[in-house]
């Protein structure tokens, strides 16, 4: 359970200009081209003019495996990170901060001057988020205390940074726990079968969070987790949803899926781990750009 990964948050502050609710979402869009641009690999068409090596192709190229079991089992990789972007308010006023997160996860934190730079550059450059400003960047460490990062800071100057792993997530789980709520933030979709799921009961939410964790471990933390899924996935089929109020949203675009709160009922407490790391992590399709971004309580 070494995988590492780094959480960072940008404070931004937004403009005074009305604001769409998802506005922040075009960054999905904008992201990989200014990823290139930092790396200086971008022929301006997505497509990286370097060698095999470019932190380019390590971040979006999602390399197969080549051991045909472990490609049955892991399938297509994630992308390596994870935004967490806020719905905006529908009036924003001069001096509000809003929040923007990112999870890089494995060892393409070796580029994370690159994802830093990138990011900035979204809301530095001409465009659509051109009147936008970054106040601050900062890592946080596993008990939330948060590092503060120099705009103008480069590479040499993040070893200092907090570096977490999904076993420091792990280890605070145990315990009873018999019911949860998951609200929803973002759009959350997920597959079945090739169509878009309405409902979520709690063993197809929690075989999701296990194909996701268990994926990015193995591509980018280079280590097989040692839990047994099939134990899991056979427990939560016992795991009940008492209270489901979620309804089917479609912002535009790909931002289609389900919001909203659900509750759950039973033997909980050998799942919570997956729920801590999920939760920072996203779930479903565009988990890597703020879909399926959702809290929970345990009661």
């Amino acid at each position: 359970m070494n995988t590492p990964f780094v959480q960072l948050y940008f404070t931004l502050e937004p403009p005074v200009k009305k604001v769409a609710p998802y506005g922040l979402f075009a960054l999905r869009q904008l992201f990989q081209p200014a990823f290139c641009h930092a790396a200086g690999c971008s022929d301006g068409q997505l497509r990286c003019r370097g060698g095999i090596d470019c932190p380019c192709r390590a971040v979006f190229e999602q390399t197969l495996a080549t051991d045909p079991v472990a490609l049955r089992r892991y399938q297509k990789p994630p992308l390596p990170f994870a935004f967490t972007i806020p719905v905006l308010p529908e009036k924003l006023r001069s001096g509000d901060a809003i929040e923007l997160s990112l999870v890089i996860t494995g060892a393409v934190i070796s580029y994370l001057d690159l994802f830093i730079k990138a990011t900035l550059a979204l809301f530095n450059a001409s465009g659509i988020f051109s009147d936008w400003q970054v106040v601050s960047v900062a890592a946080a460490s596993i008990d939330g205390t948060r590092t503060h990062i120099p705009l103008g800071a480069v590479a040499g100057e993040f070893s200092s940074l907090p570096l977490l792993s999904f076993e420091e997530l792990f280890s605070g789980g145990g315990g009873s726990c018999a019911k949860i709520s998951v609200r929803f933030q973002t759009p959350l979709r997920l597959l079945h079968k090739g169509s878009p799921v309405r409902e979520v009961p709690f063993s197809r939410f929690a075989g999701a969070l296990f194909r996701r964790i268990s994926s990015l471990a193995y591509y980018y933390g280079r280590e097989e987790l040692p839990h047994d899924f099939k134990w899991l996935a056979r427990q939560s089929q016992e795991v009940v949803c008492t209270r489901a109020d979620l309804r089917w949203v479609n912002r535009g675009g790909s931002l289609q899926g389900v919001e909203g709160t659900v509750e759950y009922r039973g033997e909980l407490a050998d799942f919570i781990p997956f729920l801590l790391l999920g939760s920072v992590l996203n779930l479903g399709k565009g988990a890597a750009y703020g879909m399926g971004s959702y809290r929970f309580s345990a009661g």
